[in-house]
């Protein structure tokens, strides 16, 4: 008993000081369950320094661990702004009025609402106006009338001008639509979407009056405000990325047929300081108008840059690293100095360098295997 209870101790001590090819037993059954086990011997076979981190191979396949070799490449410049996605020019029309009188919607129509090219939107009524709008529309008629007629032989002689002639005979119009008793049903003359509504329901309307803002959406314009302390940049700026404020992925203007159309000196711009440049694109029907974004105005072309996807970053205490892949099963971890991104990838300016495989897809399981052990992996000690 006593030669027992020195050599337990013993065993004790040797059993944690070495590891074995079978895998690693653990205080709880999230790490248990996916351990890795590592070979290790004196012998030449592989062994690894303490801060790498191990994780194998099939587990590394089962959580879509992907790993790129880095290379230099060109990179432009980024100027991050805010903006905004507003309907191109020419895809909007606006309903409006064309006689005075009550507005009574169509049933179900709302903010929202899609209507069809010639779709009525509703109906525009004089029988319910009080008996004094229905007066003054009545006087206002009779009297334009008159104008128009006693014009209209003076301008068949040339005695008023054009100018004088076409402004009676607008003026009559206007009175007549405005006395006729006869509703009129306004309609929409493209296919769109009911983005606003100026009137409701029951309301009266005066001639020209707006009803509905109809908006095909087909093409959108990206406005991005640019801080005039970058005006130098302006001449550089060809392109640009977006994340619109309801999307948490990033878009090339490349991939939705974008491209620069404008940009204003800094006294054009609705918002004062800024510079607005304005980007148009195709609609694929994944994007709201009015809404806002986050735009990253691509400029200048550096060379010979490395940058790696913005998802191979990792932050901890405002420190951001990286992970490399150094053999079949074990990672590295790599602090590094981040420059510019254009919303999808981030320029390395320390911490890497060409050749190195890196963590692109993954990294954070990667950081959780190395600090916690709660998901596949663990570091070695030596």
């Amino acid at each position: 008993m006593k030669i027992l209870t020195y050599l337990l101790p013993i065993f004790f001590i040797g059993a944690l000081a070495s590891c074995s090819n079978n895998n690693e037993n653990h205080n709880h059954e999230a790490a248990e369950e996916t351990s890795d086990a590592h070979n290790h011997d004196n012998n030449g076979k592989e062994a690894h320094q303490s801060d790498e981190i191990v994780f194998h191979p099939e587990k590394a396949e089962r959580f879509g661990i992907k790993t790129t070799t880095l290379q230099l490449t060109d990179f432009n410049e980024i100027i991050k702004v805010s903006g905004q996605i507003e309907p191109a020019k020419g895809d909007d029309y606006i309903i409006s009025a064309t006689k005075p009188g009550i507005i009574r919607l169509k049933n179900g129509l709302n903010e929202g609402y899609t209507v069809a090219k010639g779709e009525t939107i509703g109906t525009i009524s004089a029988n319910e106006l009080g008996g004094d709008e229905t007066e003054r529309a009545k006087i206002a008629f009779e009297t334009a009338k008159r104008e128009y007629e006693r014009l209209l032989p003076l301008y068949k002689e040339k005695i008023v001008s054009e100018r004088d002639f076409n402004i009676a005979k607008e003026n009559y119009e206007q009175a007549k639509n405005a006395f006729n008793p006869t509703n009129v049903t306004p309609s929409s003359s493209i296919h769109g979407v009911v983005t606003k509504l100026y009137v409701k329901d029951g309301e009266y309307v005066e001639t020209g009056m707006p009803i509905a803002y109809i908006s095909q959406n087909a093409n959108l314009v990206l406005r991005a405000d640019m801080p005039q302390k970058y005006a130098n940049a302006l001449p550089f700026i060809h392109s640009a990325n977006f994340k619109p404020s309801y999307s948490d992925s990033t878009v090339t203007l490349s991939s939705v047929n974008g491209k620069l159309i404008s940009s204003n000196v800094p006294s054009a711009t609705p918002v004062p300081g800024y510079i607005p440049v304005y980007f148009q694109f195709r609609n694929s029907g994944n994007f709201i108008a009015n809404s806002y974004a986050e735009v990253y105005l691509i400029g200048s072309t550096k060379h010979n840059v490395l940058t790696v996807p913005l998802e191979a970053l990792t932050e901890e205490q405002g420190e951001y690293f990286v992970y490399e892949k150094v053999d079949a099963e074990c990672y590295k971890k790599h602090l590094v100095a981040a420059g510019f991104n254009d919303g999808k990838n981030v320029e390395i300016l320390s911490g890497l360098k060409p050749g190195m495989e890196i963590v692109t897809q993954g990294a954070v399981i990667i950081k959780m295997a190395a600090n916690t052990g709660a998901v596949p992996g663990h570091t070695h000690q030596h």
